[in-house]
């Protein structure tokens, strides 16, 4: 697949215990049938080659020489097919039986991992039965095998081989079916590639087993970087499909500084080479459109998470007081919603949070009215402070034109950032900033103006978060005129009214986009093409020339802004792919992403 995505076939095909030649035969369906989906590898669960319930029978020159045999044809098969696999074989290694993982691709037995060590001969060849193989695919991948329920011990192999390099980690199994166990490997699953930073696919045997002691699970799983992409709790379904974005795992290593150079695994560490082709399947996984939304709705700890830095601030700066200016939009809004539960938590008086109105001649009607009606509802302390004729005396002064030009515009910003700072020093109030993450980006803010504050709980609070917590709050509240007013809200166009009828989102795209861009882009460190395919699947009612136009419009803004986020006052990091602490000087050039803009625009201007 392309942009760092490897299709996976996790296969659980019915076998017949102690039967290799049928059971190879089994696998060779299940590999065609994966290769017509296009997999570039299937996977098949540990033992799968003569079933892992074997008992003592595991130990019978009979069967391991039948293994041997099924496994050879298995090797010649895979010169007609595109895809790799990996199945599970016993293996005679001087005496020793070892359950092995076979590595087979082109007509080749590229590797047999082993559960121990040992050496093994087949066909006149010696292997290594390596435990901490890692296998290298053509693109720059790692890949490595660990066997059973690796995730259920203290020290992982899967650490030890990611430490070692491995991107994916392949999971051959043959685990019980019991009580909520499907459930229980799904959070350890998790858990494991959440904290190695990593991709993995777990197989257990399942249909064919021996069912004297236990029924054996047939589960199949696969997840990266603390989610799951896909997952079938039984056998019943013979094959799942994952697309794995092993260039996520990458970019998050790189991003983390890990090691990728095997310099922590002791002892000997197996490198072979895999061919993984590309099957030029299609992606089809779903994307996430809206990144920066909880998943799980946790939009309590996200408004608790503010309260705390806003309460904990406060009474470092000695402040009795909050102020911050409301002006009937989204960031104010949320940000007043906030400090309401700031104050209910700790017992303090909403008369003490100052909302000032700082209307203009582009302040519309309908702002100004949900602005007044939530300082009614919250209880909150009003003030209405007029600017237009302070601009106008401004903008005399400085000789200033007429002209609703940027001047006009910023002197607007500027002038109410003023008053709010004043005011704050007057009422010895803490003064809040508004400014979301999605402007924080673009650069959508007038530096030293509404760019400044003493604190901004804000910061990392994209739009299209803001949008969903307000949403959610509406939905929550048992206050009717409450849910009425935040409603209107939602629905007023965002704008910074500093002009008639200015519409944000007119001027510089969707912010559902934006936030896409900055969360895969600029957080998660993608590729700007990967980032513009990623963007065609999740964002599919768009039209490819708008999402690239509007990707150039972020790239663009970005990095030109980033003079102002140098200058950004204290504020609260909610995600690891917020701004919070990356690092960019305001000299950066963005030549190399715009140049792969312009390659992108141009293949569709000769698709036309």
């Amino acid at each position: 697949m392309k942009h760092g995505f490897i299709k996976l076939a996790l296969c659980t095909p019915p076998l017949t215990l102690g039967a290799p030649d049928k059971n190879a035969k089994e696998i060779m369906r299940c590999v065609k049938e994966a290769q017509k989906k296009k997999a570039e590898l299937a996977v098949f669960g540990r033992l799968s080659l003569t079933g892992s319930s074997l008992g003592s029978m595991a130990r019978y020159n009979q069967l391991l020489s039948g293994a041997k045999n099924a496994l050879n044809d298995l090797v010649a098969f895979s010169k007609t097919v595109k895809t790799a696999f990996i199945v599970g074989v016993p293996i005679n290694a001087g005496g020793a039986v070892v359950s092995c993982a076979a590595v087979i691709s082109d007509g080749d037995l590229i590797a047999l991992v082993g559960e121990s060590s040992g050496t093994a001969v087949l066909g006149n060849k010696p292997y290594t039965l390596c435990p901490d193989a890692v296998l290298h695919t053509k693109n720059g991948y790692k890949l490595s095998v660990v066997f059973e329920e690796d995730f259920d011990k203290p020290i992982p192999a899967a650490q030890r081989l990611v430490c070692g390099g491995a991107d994916l980690i392949i999971n051959l199994a043959s685990s019980a079916a019991l009580i909520d166990s499907f459930e229980s490997r799904i959070s350890k699953i998790k858990a494991v590639t959440d904290r190695l930073s990593c991709a993995y696919a777990y197989v257990s045997t399942g249909a064919g087993e021996a069912v004297s002691d236990n029924v054996y699970s047939g589960d199949k799983i696969a997840a990266e970087l603390g989610a799951i992409v896909a997952s079938f709790d039984g056998d019943s379904e013979e094959i799942l499909y994952a697309e794995i974005d092993v260039d996520a795992v990458r970019c998050e290593k790189v991003y983390k500084g890990m090691s990728d150079d095997g310099a922590c695994i002791e002892g000997h560490t197996c490198v072979y080479p895999l061919s993984l082709k590309d099957s030029g399947a299609e992606l089809t996984r779903a994307i996430n459109r809206l990144p920066f939304v909880p998943q799980g709705a946790e939009f309590d700890r996200v408004f608790d998470i503010m309260g705390r830095g806003i309460y904990t601030r406060m009474r470092e700066a000695g402040a009795s007081k909050l102020i911050l200016g409301l002006s009937g939009g989204l960031d104010s809004t949320i940000l007043l919603l906030a400090c309401d539960r700031m104050f209910t938590k700790y017992g303090l008086r909403n008369k003490d949070i100052i909302a000032v109105m700082m209307p203009a001649d582009a302040s519309s009607a309908r702002t100004k009215n949900n602005a007044a009606k939530l300082i009614q509802l919250f209880g909150v302390t009003g003030m209405e402070i007029p600017i237009q004729d302070i601009i106008t005396l401004h903008l005399k002064r400085i000789d200033h034109s007429d002209t609703h030009d940027v001047v006009y515009e910023n002197a607007q910003a500027r002038e109410r950032t003023q008053i709010l700072l004043d005011l704050a020093n007057k009422y010895n109030a803490l003064m809040l900033g508004t400014g979301d993450l999605s402007e924080t980006a673009l650069g959508w803010s007038t530096f030293g103006g509404d760019q400044l504050a003493q604190y901004n709980p804000n910061s990392s609070l994209a739009k299209t978060l803001i949008r969903a917590m307000t949403r959610n709050y509406c939905l929550t509240t048992k206050n009717a005129e409450i849910a009425r007013v935040l409603n209107d809200v939602l629905a007023t166009p965002v704008s910074p009214e500093l002009l008639p009828n200015q519409d944000t989102e007119v001027s510089v795209g969707p912010y559902e986009l934006h936030d896409f861009f900055l969360y895969n882009l600029i957080g998660k460190g993608f590729s700007v093409t990967k980032v513009y395919a990623l963007a065609c699947r999740a964002f599919f009612d768009y039209a490819k020339k708008d999402i690239i136009k509007y990707l150039r419009i972020f790239i663009t803004r970005f990095f030109t802004n980033q003079f102002k986020r140098n200058s950004a006052c204290d504020g609260i990091q909610l995600s690891e792919f917020d701004l919070t602490h990356k690092i960019i000087h305001s000299e950066f050039n963005a030549e190399q992403f715009l140049t792969e803009v312009e390659l992108i625009e141009k293949e569709l201007t000769a698709k036309k």
